[in-house]
């Protein structure tokens, strides 16, 4: 079972950061899920929402500032924003790459093009179909997933739609039998959020492939 760090090590480190990166994959983590928007000037940057007033001591829309603005400010404990070239640079288990801005898409595209191998290790992955569809139409190689918030009688008919491999359910009313027919029709499948240990056990029970948890420090590889 793959274990993915939300946003790096959510719990503990500033989210989306080299620092909760590390911390993630010494916790244990076989994967780190990460979200990508593009600066100013094209440059494919981590961070979740579309401003940087949360996350950041600054304020303003990510798309609206340069690299070198969103590299000025404090992204928690020192850390700044990091792009995706120093992150795949430096971290080296797999990647949960989710897509937030259409913008993003071409230039992770070309990215995962020029590295096969990079290209194996990240999934990438969406709430969006049109999203998908369009990462799909530039790179019919990319391994896609479609995220969604709870689990519906529709999960199997909505991730084809979108051309993926991957379905990323809410575990909230995921059922091992609904599991297994995903899993026969031919998809991957995430649980999440999974917090600690106990809804761990359930998402074993449950048969997923993966699953995603803010506090990869609470699961070990020893609890699956």
């Amino acid at each position: 079972m793959i274990i993915t760090g939300h946003r790096g090590s959510l719990g503990t480190e500033p989210e989306n950061t080299l620092r909760s990166f590390r911390r993630a994959v010494a916790d244990g983590c076989h994967e780190i899920e990460l979200d990508l928007r593009v600066s100013a000037d094209g440059e494919l940057v981590i961070i979740h929402d579309a401003t940087v007033d949360r996350t950041t001591d600054g304020s303003g829309e990510v798309a609206s500032l340069t690299l070198a603005e969103l590299r000025s400010l404090d992204a928690g404990r020192g850390e700044v924003i990091p792009t995706w070239a120093e992150t795949i640079a430096a971290i080296d288990v797999r990647f949960q790459a989710e897509v937030k801005a259409q913008a993003a898409v071409p230039v992770l595209a070309e990215s995962l093009r020029a590295d096969p191998s990079l290209a194996a290790r990240t999934l990438v992955t969406s709430f969006h179909p049109e999203i998908l569809l369009a990462v799909r139409r530039v790179f019919p190689e990319a391994t896609t997933g479609r995220i969604f918030g709870r689990t519906t009688p529709d999960v199997l008919a909505l991730t084809r739609e979108a051309e993926a491999t991957w379905a990323l359910c809410g575990i909230t009313g995921l059922t091992s039998a609904f599991v297994a027919e995903l899993q026969a029709a031919g998809l991957s499948v995430t649980a999440w959020p999974v917090p600690d240990p106990t809804t761990l056990d359930q998402a074993v029970a449950l048969g997923v492939d993966g699953v995603t948890t803010d506090n990869p420090h609470l699961l070990t590889r020893s609890n699956v």
